[in-house]
């Protein structure tokens, strides 16, 4: 794939890029797609309706890149991926109605996947899906997973390291993530270095007969 095609879809208008993405390129590209100046380099693309990616995100080296419809990326987002090594799968994948704010840094080395109507809030979030595996006892650089689940909230300044995290969590601003929470059920706060659970929230169930 041309750099140069790239980086100068950057600058067209919003016409022109789309027709450079669908026609050009291959993408699968929704209807009232908005995309401002970022780049996106990514082998395979499937963009849903009505997706809004702002100002000077860098989308970078992603072997397969979704993104559901009606979701937002605002501006100044990183995603960076890894396509010289076969082994690493560089597959990001963001659900429907997803809300990314600005300025957080996205490891797509290996498989990050984002639920629907999941909230990265605030700034400076850091999620990484690469860490050293030990084979034969020699720690080598290899690909994990993060798996975040559905209605999910993401505090300011956390980072999350090969984690599941199940629906309905919150994780606390400024936390450090790297266990699997996804058996766990009911909306839960996770906080803390090393994240843990902090309180469970109790949801009511509301009684049809009180409602008139």
């Amino acid at each position: 794939m041309s750099k140069v095609l790239l980086l100068l879809a950057v600058l067209l208008p919003r016409p022109l890029k789309l027709f450079t993405y669908r026609k050009i390129l291959g993408w699968t590209i929704g209807q009232n797609v908005r995309i401002g100046f970022s780049y996106i380099d990514a082998d395979k693309v499937d963009i849903g309706d009505n997706v809004y990616i702002g100002n000077l995100n860098v989308i970078r080296c992603v072997k397969q890149l979704q993104i559901g419809k009606n979701s937002r990326i605002v501006n100044f987002n990183q995603f960076f991926g890894r396509r010289d090594n076969p082994r690493w799968p560089s597959q990001l994948t963001i659900g429907e109605k997803v809300q990314f704010m600005s300025h957080h840094f996205i490891d797509a080395g290996g498989t990050v996947t984002i639920g629907d109507r999941t909230t990265v809030g605030g700034r400076d979030t850091q999620i990484w899906s690469h860490s050293l595996i030990y084979q034969t006892g020699e720690g080598v650089m290899g690909p994990i997973s993060v798996s975040i689940g559905e209605d999910v909230y993401i505090g300011a300044r956390s980072t999350l390291v090969g984690c599941q995290i199940p629906n309905k969590a919150v994780i606390g601003a400024g936390s450090v993530i790297t266990k699997d929470f996804s058996h766990e059920t009911g909306r839960i706060l996770i906080a803390g270095n090393p994240g843990v659970i902090k309180k469970r929230y109790e949801i009511k169930a509301v009684s049809t007969s009180s409602i008139a």
